[in-house]
């Protein structure tokens, strides 16, 4: 028997908005992939500026979705995913330039520690090679936290910047209303309360340019999605009492976002503000999602919070350190298990 012909099919989804710098060469790359048998889809999401007609051109091999509107990153995966073949699906940003290996190392790294969701090491311009030594996780209010765990195979969520999941793992990848940022952790918070496995093939590599698309966008609609949907996922995920026992954290952030964006030194108070209203105005859209994803948990909060982070800032500070003593003492307090 050919070793191709039982090798599994991986679709590989690729969102572009106005990706005509940055998509030749990502496609480029993922078209000389090792592995035997993949398809690529790019779901346009509107572009004006041509990129959508050079994937025509220059690409026939790709498969191009062409959305008339811009569905955001949560809806334009959640289409090429809903348009899959392939047995597995590869999810990457077009502003990424995967190695040669990419998607082979992904797909074995899966398949043998039998993962339900892999993310691949996403290494970004700009940032010091030092960054890359440990993996980040989560604090209790839902920010990504750098080094905090020593073994580069652990991470509490997959980014989407590569990623790989199971075809039918879930139905839909990320909530529509999500639009942008935080989707990646609600999919991988989703898994987690199932019991599900994830995590980090480090073997599997991907240069990233960072922020490409979200980049044209105005920097407070940035920090509104980003501080919207950091909220509604707290919200959504953890249980009653838990939440509860966060209420003195979720308080303390909430008035020093206030605080600093009146200073003029933190997020546009502005964006800050939209995002705490909208939050308010879909608590029914929070109501019904919690009780469909909390009829799917089969672990406690308690395994979920021993793979975050108790600490609210790097702490690289004397007040950071400080913040991060009090917030050890709170969680110690009243239950929190944390993993540092």
């Amino acid at each position: 028997m050919n070793k191709d012909s039982v090798q599994p099919l991986v679709t590989v989804v690729i969102v572009n908005f106005n990706g005509m710098e940055v998509l030749p060469p990502c496609l480029e790359a993922v078209l000389g992939q090792d592995y035997p048998r993949f398809e690529v889809i790019v779901v346009d999401n509107g572009s004006s500026d041509g990129s959508d007609a050079i994937v025509q051109e220059r690409f026939p091999a790709v498969r191009l979705i062409r959305s008339p509107v811009n569905l955001g990153f949560a809806g334009g995966n959640n289409l090429g995913f809903a348009e899959a073949r392939g047995h597995y699906v590869a999810l990457l940003n077009n502003d990424t330039v995967p190695e040669h290996d990419w998607l082979s190392r992904l797909t074995a790294g899966l398949e043998q520690r039998g993962l339900a969701l892999a993310a691949s090491q996403v290494v970004t311009d700009g940032v010091p090679a030092k960054e890359y030594e440990m993996n980040g996780t989560l604090n209790y209010l839902g920010y990504n936290l750098p080094q905090e765990f020593t073994d580069l195979e652990t991470v509490f969520y997959c980014s989407a910047a590569a990623l790989l999941i199971k075809r039918g793992a879930v139905d839909v990848l990320f909530p529509g209303e999500f639009f942008l940022y935080q989707e990646d952790v609600h999919l991988s918070w989703r898994l987690r309360l199932q019991g599900k496995t994830l995590g980090m093939v480090p073997e599997s590599r991907v240069n990233h340019r960072g922020s490409f698309s979200a980049g044209r966008v105005a920097h407070p609609r940035i920090a509104y999605f980003q501080e919207r949907n950091r909220l509604l996922n707290c919200l959504i995920f953890y249980q009653a009492t838990t939440l509860l026992r966060l209420v003195p954290y979720i308080l303390f952030d909430a008035v020093a976002k206030v605080l600093m964006g009146v200073l003029g030194r933190g997020k546009p108070l502005g964006a800050v503000l939209r995002a705490y209203a909208a939050v308010v105005a879909r608590l029914g859209w929070v109501i019904t999602m919690r009780r469909s994803l909390q009829r799917t948990r089969t672990v406690s909060d308690q395994e979920i919070l021993s793979l975050m982070t108790f600490r609210v800032v790097r702490g690289e500070s004397a007040a950071g350190a400080m913040l991060n003593r009090l917030s050890r003492s709170y969680a110690r307090m009243i239950g929190l298990a944390f993993h540092a």
